[in-house]
């Protein structure tokens, strides 16, 4: 996206839970004539000065100054080719909440991201509702191609509540988005485990965080452990492979399509009776001709804060919309079984 005046071309990394705009100038010396600097100890900083550079909020790796542009902020842990964030949390500072307000259009934000990477596999974002359209794959398109040419995705979505969470309030963190996982089925059959882990309870954050910025979801250890058992039980074990931990043989899933009815389907049971069906592609990794990997990791013990943290990989090619007027969280399961995805051919 373009930013500033002179127009200034950055890579933004787009984080559902991150409440503020910030990138890093591409240019030394960069002037923006429509930066507006906020000074420390104001009402939308309350960096104190004495912590400031030149009076002026440059804030942490993810500031909360409003309006804050060109910043300081060590960036060493952005992907490769970005040079900022783009905050999509429900945030007064973020850049939907300055858009809602500006443009009065609908508080709902919306990605679709793409499972292939390059220049021609962008994916979408959309801010402030549908439709939802997008191209038909091509090898089904010459079918299509006289009665639809793309295909509007609202139809497909399923809805459950976002939550609040009283730890994260307390810790100022209520930006965040969060969905009440109520159990988790493979092919139907419920897991094993202590489902007091879900919940919400003094000494434990529950609920489940919706965080793309990681690349694979997390998951407490017995519920991690409880979904190896039950991918292993038809499955033939391999060797992991680095950043997995629990490898199978492809053979096992068919060798043909991960979407094939060999693969396990893990089924996420949410509030008011919804389920965010995770298929193969967003469960498996292919990591070579031969072996598949587990596309879950097991939290570290004294570094997780929830049971269960939604990462990107198991978001690509499904379209996620966040409802904040409404307070909702509506989802589509994986494209591919309709004919078209994020990144269409």
């Amino acid at each position: 996206m373009t930013v500033g005046q002179p127009p200034l071309s950055v890579n933004l990394v787009l984080d559902v839970s991150g409440s503020a705009l910030f990138f890093q100038c591409g240019k030394p010396g960069y002037k923006s004539t429509s930066y507006d600097p906020i000074l420390c100890g104001s009402r939308c900083c309350p960096t104190p000065k004495d912590e400031c550079f030149h009076n002026t909020c440059y804030g942490p790796f993810r500031p909360t100054c409003r309006n804050e542009t060109c910043t300081s902020a060590d960036v060493s842990l952005l992907p490769d080719g970005a040079n900022g964030v783009l905050g999509l949390a429900n945030s007064s500072t973020s850049f939907v909440s300055d858009l809602v307000s500006s443009y009065k259009i609908p508080y709902k934000v919306a990605l679709c991201l793409p499972s292939k990477s390059g220049k021609d596999y962008s994916g979408n974002a959309y801010i402030g509702g549908g439709p939802y359209l997008l191209p038909l794959d091509h090898r089904c398109f010459l079918l299509h191609y006289f009665s639809l040419k793309r295909k509007d995705l609202t139809g497909l979505l399923v809805s459950t509540p976002l939550i609040s969470n009283r730890e994260t309030k307390e810790h100022g963190e209520d930006y965040n988005y969060f969905i009440d996982v109520k159990s988790i089925e493979v092919n139907g059959k419920r897991l094993s485990f202590d489902h007091d882990l879900l919940k919400n309870k003094r000494g434990h954050w529950g609920r489940t965080k919706i965080k793309n910025v990681i690349p694979y979801t997390l998951l407490e250890a017995y519920i991690y452990k409880a979904l190896v058992r039950a991918f292993s039980e038809k499955t033939k074990k391999r060797k992991a492979v680095y950043p997995f931990t629990d490898c199978f043989s492809y053979k096992s899933f068919g060798e043909k399509s991960l979407l094939g009815k060999e693969t396990p389907v893990i089924s996420l049971v949410l509030g008011e009776g919804a389920k965010w069906d995770i298929y193969g592609p967003n469960s498996l990794v292919k990591v070579n001709k031969n072996v598949v990997c587990l596309a879950f990791q097991e939290a570290d013990e004294f570094e997780s804060l929830f049971p269960i943290e939604i990462g990107g990989y198991q978001m690509e090619d499904n379209l996620v919309e966040f409802d904040l007027e409404a307070s909702k969280f509506s989802f589509t399961s994986s494209l591919l079984r309709h004919n078209t995805s994020c990144s269409p051919q």
